[in-house]
């Protein structure tokens, strides 16, 4: 079969979805018809303000003209109301990048665009549309040591670039792999593929390959030479909509998660949080509370919010799940009890209960 004749669609297609080449896209989540290659992006949003930094709002940090991203002053000013709110807030900031490790996540995403738009410029054969940081380093979910960065390279599908590459992914990960060059350049992937670039300090970076797909929104290559559609711009928006106070709580549930052994994956964590807390008002600790119960409760099945996924706990497995069930159950004890002494006033207490979550870590009563 010539790899310019389409793969015959099977009879068995369920009608609700949309078949496009081989991929078959959900049509909630597909991209409007008159969208195309090249058609307006919404992962490379243009600022139009003179002076403004381009990726102050993808990353979510302050610009330095003086703008402020959306997440700029979480846990400050009046929502320090008490001792143990002051704990929580001195923990959100050891665990939260820091604005050195943002200007190094900057440098590492300048640094891919400037390679590889030298490697692969507007009439080549494989033209780049643009590069972004996604994962939660632009999503501003990350929590320190900073080890590694997503860095998304969208290419687009016009001038035959689809073609070449629709029926076995693998081809452009070599392609792009091969025109980076040298020995640092690894081919990683759990769920997906991606490039691993190492550098002699961190973070590393993981270059995500994708066509900018007029259907899919973004197809990315998996680990038997096909495509994932992707929307990382849904995850980013998503994310960004919860609010600071989520936000802070999804970064502190990572930090609990590492102390018990980092069984959860970084976006389960999100969903999880962000579906539990979305709307609900809550404060930081009794956010974290709300977490614990749920998931001694409902259990870890989550769907994936932006629904370009499904169950986002199937990579859990019966020895993870076995070692998280104790961890959530005292999470959930000390932290209910926690709530309730903080609102008792018995601050020096509550400290303690969360200190026993957290760990040796965890802000010292006082």
């Amino acid at each position: 079969m010539s790899i310019d004749t389409p793969r015959p669609v099977s009879s068995q297609t369920p009608p609700a979805e949309v078949t496009y080449d081989h991929l078959i896209i959900p049509p909630h989540w597909r991209r409007p018809d008159e969208s195309g290659p090249g058609a307006p992006n919404a992962l490379f949003p243009h600022n139009d303000s003179p002076g403004a930094h381009p990726r102050a709002s993808q990353l979510g940090y302050a610009d330095p003209t003086g703008a402020t991203g959306p997440h700029t002053g979480a846990m400050t000013g009046p929502l320090l109301v008490g001792t143990t709110a002051r704990a929580f807030a001195k923990l959100d900031d050891m665990v939260r990048l820091s604005a050195d490790d943002k200007a190094v996540i900057d440098a590492r995403r300048d640094e891919a665009e400037r390679a590889l738009r030298a490697i692969f410029p507007p009439r080549c054969a494989l033209p780049l549309v643009g590069v972004a940081t996604i994962g939660s380093a632009g999503r501003d979910t990350m929590i320190r040591p900073l080890d590694e960065v997503d860095i998304f390279a969208v290419f687009s599908a016009a001038g035959g670039a689809w073609k070449r590459f629709r029926w076995d992914s693998r081809d452009l990960l070599l392609c792009v792999r091969g025109a980076i060059g040298g020995d640092r350049v690894q081919t990683i992937g759990t769920r997906g593929q991606a490039l691993r670039v190492v550098y002699d300090s961190p973070p590393d970076v993981h270059l995500v390959p994708a066509f900018d797909h007029p259907r899919a929104g973004y197809v990315m290559p998996d680990r038997v030479g096909g495509w994932l559609p992707t929307r990382p711009e849904r995850h980013a928006g998503w994310t960004e909509d919860l609010g600071p106070r989520v936000i802070s709580a999804v970064r502190l549930l990572k930090a609990w998660n590492r102390v018990c052994g980092s069984h959860l994956r970084s976006f389960h964590i999100e969903a999880l949080a962000g579906t539990v807390l979305a709307g609900r008002g809550l404060n930081t600790r009794q956010g974290l509370a709300t977490v614990f119960r749920h998931m001694d409760e409902a259990g870890l099945s989550m769907k994936d919010p932006a629904d370009v996924g499904g169950d986002l706990s199937t990579y859990l497995r019966p020895d993870d799940l076995g070692a998280l069930r104790e961890s959530i159950r005292l999470a959930r004890s000390y932290s209910e009890r926690a709530v309730l002494a903080e609102a008792d006033g018995h601050h020096e207490d509550a400290v303690a209960l969360w200190a026993a979550i957290f760990g040796p870590e965890f802000p010292t009563f006082g």
